[in-house]
């Protein structure tokens, strides 16, 4: 995997970005070609139903995601947060292969999971690859909202407004 990052990332610094993105759409590919396979007859369905209700896998995907925003959380050790990020891609993939579910819930939700992978990869792709432009965009909006901020309020020249409302206990 260092190899393969090195390779297509480099300098950019962004290991911990590409490798949710990596371990994102390695499980993404995998889970379409298991839900393809079994809807063709190829293996069969592992789905886990309980009291007759099926858990689908974006629930699985929605509880690695919990346990592992928490562990990134209170973990600070370097090594420990790349294995993490990695079980992060794999949640994201879980629960976003069914994005479309959580819009409908119902079995009919192909197109809008597959514009919900879409959506992560790009923004994934953005952070990994264009990281420096976004920080640059970013730092110049601030530059230029303080200047804007600065000139009004060189602009505004706030007068002291008199207190004319006197009571009586201000009159003793």
């Amino acid at each position: 995997m260092n190899r393969i990052y090195h390779k297509l990332v480099g300098q950019h610094n962004q290991k911990m970005p590409f490798l949710i993105l990596a371990y994102f759409f390695t499980t993404f590919i995998i889970i379409r070609a298991l839900v393809y396979s079994w809807e063709n007859g190829l293996i069969p369905e592992l789905s886990l139903y309980i009291r007759e209700i099926e858990i689908h896998h974006f629930n699985f995907g929605i509880f690695i995601l919990v346990i592992v925003g928490y562990l990134l959380l209170i973990n600070k050790n370097e090594e420990n947060r790349f294995k993490l990020a990695k079980l992060y891609g794999i949640g994201l993939a879980l629960a976003f292969d069914e994005f479309g579910m959580w819009l409908h819930l119902e079995n009919n939700y192909w197109r809008q999971s597959y514009d919900g992978i879409i959506i992560i990869t790009v923004i994934l792709l953005n952070i990994i690859y264009l990281n420096h432009i976004w920080q640059k965009i970013i730092n110049q909006n601030i530059i230029w909202t303080k200047r804007i901020l600065g000139r009004f309020g060189r602009d505004m020249k706030l007068k002291k407004i008199p207190n004319t409302n006197k009571t009586n206990i201000d009159k003793k």
